[in-house]
């Protein structure tokens, strides 16, 4: 038997800066942040750009459709403050998807469009496809 497929999404502003300074003018806490400069637990090395990322709430069975539109609703509301920030730094929306079983296929709406233009960002997606060549239902 094979993993139920995984999605999230977040959006997240890279640069060079102190997270404190992203939270303090979006009002929003990050899911996740670092500082250019630590040190990156995983690989040990040093990170060489600074990242704040606001995630998804849902948990990772629900669509990548459903993962979008939590963070534009958690975005939405500040989206002046995004796009304010979006002047000096990078910011976007990352989707991430593990397909174990199949690829569902992914769309976006007309609202998760619109939303996308208000906070003036792109779409980043990570797909990965680890389901065998071979599978037992083909």
């Amino acid at each position: 038997m094979t993993k139920d497929n995984e999605h999230y999404a977040y959006i997240t502003v890279v640069g060079d800066f102190e997270p404190e300074t992203i939270t303090a003018r979006v009002g929003l806490m990050p899911s996740e942040a670092w500082t250019k400069g630590e040190q990156n637990e995983r690989t040990h090395r040093e990170r060489t750009f600074s990242r704040w990322s606001l995630n998804s709430r849902l948990e990772p069975s629900a669509s990548l459709e459903d993962h979008l539109k939590d963070v534009l609703e958690q975005a939405l509301p500040r989206a002046e403050q995004f796009r304010q920030v979006g002047d000096k730094y990078q910011v976007g929306v990352q989707l991430v998807g593990y397909f174990y079983n199949d690829y569902p296929g992914f769309g976006v709406d007309q609202d998760s469009i619109s939303g996308l233009a208000r906070l003036n960002v792109g779409i980043d997606c990570d797909f990965y496809y680890l389901y065998p060549e071979s599978r037992e239902d083909s």
